[in-house]
């Protein structure tokens, strides 16, 4: 029996993302200097506006020094303009201008404790995490709207920089709807905002959304989807101009898509020791792992934490909608699942901007493997 199913991506310079981006650029300066450093941070824009709060621990305070004061501010103005804010290549200054930023610092900023360091294996919170992976690695074991959504999202990124100078801005959005019937599946509508000034070139937008679609659909059956641009009209006032942004509030979008349950626990500004971002990863491999051994159509993990453990307390499988208890499946079961060995082993990922932006399900990641 068919389902029709959605999901949604958002483009960089979307103020949830932004906030996101700022805050795994801090935790990725941190990493670089003390692997074991604790970062735990939230962040807000709205304007010219951005607040940091939250917790950043390192070994030794010198080491604070390339996050705070005018590194700081110097951090966020490169998350921004990589993410599109300032003048585009033909010259358009697409607002918020990262030279005009003014950065708020309400971080509790310092060295460890006596011995916190010592307990950063032991969970300090809770944390119920979800890992999803389907036998199909045309959609990289994803949802396919999820999948879907996101290649549109990087097409549009692309196209913007080649060829939508002065005209496209940088805030974006994408829905995509697909029919599905087991392994098969159709998109059938994609929704596309794009950010523009009052002056834009509609033809270009248009076409540019077009291609974008027609490119992220390369391969897939035909006929291609429905394709609507910018259903409620202009889009000119966007990004942080245009609304607030917080981080770790696109979890679902971070995550599979909504026809996948999530935990809830924010991955974007915690650091490798954090449970709810390792525990994320883990099930996520666990899955994979779970998917391959058995040869099941769909495998969903999920994982439970409790203050005070050094590993997932709790681990439940279903392959195809039936549990399965981890004991019957001896190669997943024999994933490291320590969290001082995952934070060893996910810590090792590239840049965690990239995964803030584009999803933490990409090719080569160590989480990624089966």
């Amino acid at each position: 029996m068919s389902t029709t199913e959605h999901a949604e991506a958002i483009l960089p310079a979307h103020p949830d993302k932004l906030c996101d981006a700022v805050a795994d650029a801090i935790v990725e300066r941190i990493r670089a200097v003390d692997p074991l450093g604790k970062v735990g941070l939230e962040v807000a824009c709205v304007f010219h506006h951005l607040v940091l709060t939250g917790r950043v621990a390192v070994r030794d305070e010198a080491m604070l020094d390339t996050v705070q004061g005018e590194a700081l501010t110097e951090l966020v103005r490169e998350v921004y303009a990589s993410a599109g804010y300032g003048p585009d290549a033909a010259g358009h200054l697409w607002e918020p201008g990262p030279g005009a930023l003014q950065v708020t610092d309400l971080r509790r900023l310092g060295a460890f404790e006596a011995g916190e360091r010592e307990v950063r294996s032991f969970s300090d919170d809770q944390a119920i995490c979800v890992g999803y992976a389907s036998a199909d690695p045309g959609t990289g074991h994803l949802p396919p709207a999820a999948w879907l959504s996101r290649r549109i999202a990087r097409e549009l990124f692309r196209l913007r920089l080649e060829k939508g100078a002065g005209q496209i801005g940088p805030d974006g959005k994408v829905i995509v709807r697909v029919d599905r019937d087991g392994a098969a599946w159709r998109p059938l509508h994609v929704s596309i905002s794009l950010n523009h000034h009052a002056g834009s070139d509609w033809m270009l937008l248009n076409a540019l959304a077009a291609e974008a679609m027609e490119t992220a659909c390369m391969g897939l059956s035909l006929p291609l989807p429905d394709l609507e641009l910018n259903g409620a009209g202009e889009f000119t006032c966007s990004g942080p101009m245009g609304d607030n942004g917080l981080s770790g509030k696109k979890l679902v979008v971070d995550a599979y898509g909504p026809t996948v349950p999530i935990g809830g626990g924010a991955w974007s500004g915690k650091d490798f020791n954090k449970v709810d971002r390792i525990g994320g990863l883990l099930a996520r491999r666990v899955a994979l792992a779970a998917e391959a051994e058995t040869g099941a159509w769909e495998a969903l993990a999920t994982l439970a934490y409790i203050p005070g453990c050094t590993r997932p307390v709790d681990v439940r499988i279903r392959l195809d909608g039936r549990e399965h208890a981890l004991e019957s499946l001896p190669r997943t079961a024999a994933l490291p699942r320590g969290n001082a060995e995952c934070a060893a082993a996910f810590g090792l990922a590239g840049s965690l901007v990239d995964l803030a932006r584009w999803g933490h399900f990409q090719p080569g990641l160590p989480w990624e493997q089966p």
